[in-house]
């Protein structure tokens, strides 16, 4: 659009007149006639830009109110390493779709520190990641579950194999095997925290393979130990000649997977935690499980609260984390 057919159109507006206008604007639009007016030349060439001018303002008007809808009804989603839960996920994405159809989900897959940075920027509306530490500094979060580490995968050969549970301080000269730093950020020194508030301070250790993160080979051949959540436990309770799942005998070491947003959650993100709290997913919220109208239908089943909530709660504390 050209500041010169505004100037055309408001003086004609204004002067109320062909003639008033035309002295104003210095150019003739209109010739009169017995009966009625005829466009001039001139008139003729403003009037194709001047009806182009309105086409495009109503254009610009539809797609403005467009993408502002599309901005109302869209949840940019984003998720990190999912683990052993991305079933669990899949169901709170498709009982949300079943509940809201008239919010478009648009999905994407990014490393946590990607994450974290896409919230910042407002790329991304919520987001799906582990949590070693609540609640998340900056950020809004829902627990969904609780993964928190119960016990320990040891060699099928290890004399604590035959044992029914451990001490953490018994594991002191074998080799913890963690993951890398940067997998998960903010858990490896989480874990040497919560393992050192145990009694345990890791003599050795090594890091996963990047190109294997969660294999558990050097567990097998002999040489290492790891930290298991109950989900990770689950194939080496009955299933493995070579790898055993044992308990600790200390509170469990809290993790969760949960749902982050920056403060003042969008609608549509209120109603992802709405969904998830109706479908279970909820970890510590017992005082807010109200199912809001049209969810209650859509949910066939909910999963069982989780176990290890208040043993965390009780957990002992050292003195250097009572300080933080």
């Amino acid at each position: 659009m050209e500041l010169r057919h505004l100037r055309y159109f408001v003086g004609v507006a204004e002067e109320h007149g062909f003639a008033r206008a035309a002295r104003r604007l210095g150019v003739a639009l209109f010739e009169r006639l017995p009966r009625g007016v005829r466009l001039t030349r001139a008139g003729e060439a403003f009037f194709i830009e001047a009806r182009n001018t309105l086409d495009g303002a109503v254009r610009a008007i539809a797609t403005a109110r467009g993408a502002s809808e599309d901005r109302a009804s869209t949840l940019r989603f984003a998720h990190g390493e999912l683990s052993l839960y991305a079933a669990t996920l899949e169901g709170l994405l498709a009982t949300f779709r079943g509940v809201h159809p008239e919010v478009k989900l648009r999905v994407s897959s990014q490393s946590d520190v990607e994450i974290y940075r896409a919230l910042r920027e407002r790329t991304v509306d919520v987001a799906c990641v582990f949590l070693a530490r609540y609640p998340v500094t900056g950020f809004g979060a829902h627990r969904l579950i609780d993964c928190a580490t119960t016990g320990v995968l040891l060699p099928a050969s290890h004399p604590l194999a035959a044992k029914p549970s451990v001490r953490l301080a018994e594991l002191q000269t074998l080799t913890w095997l963690h993951s890398a730093s940067q997998r998960w950020p903010g858990f490896l020194e989480a874990f040497e925290e919560a393992l050192q508030d145990r009694g345990l301070l890791p003599q050795r250790r090594r890091e996963r393979p990047k190109e294997a993160p969660s294999h558990n080979l050097l567990i097998a051949a002999g040489e290492a130990w790891a930290l298991a959540s109950e989900a990770i436990a689950t194939p080496y309770r009955t299933g493995s000649q070579a790898i055993v799942y044992r308990p600790f005998v200390e509170p469990p070491i809290p993790c969760w997977l949960a749902l982050v947003w920056l403060p003042e959650a969008s609608a549509a993100v209120q109603r992802l935690i709405d969904v998830a709290r109706s479908s279970g997913l909820a970890v510590g919220d017992a005082d807010d499980t109200a199912t809001p109208a049209g969810i209650r239908e859509a949910l066939s089943r909910r999963p069982s609260p989780t176990p290890t909530t208040r043993a965390i709660a009780a957990r002992p504390r050292s003195p250097r984390a009572r300080r933080r």
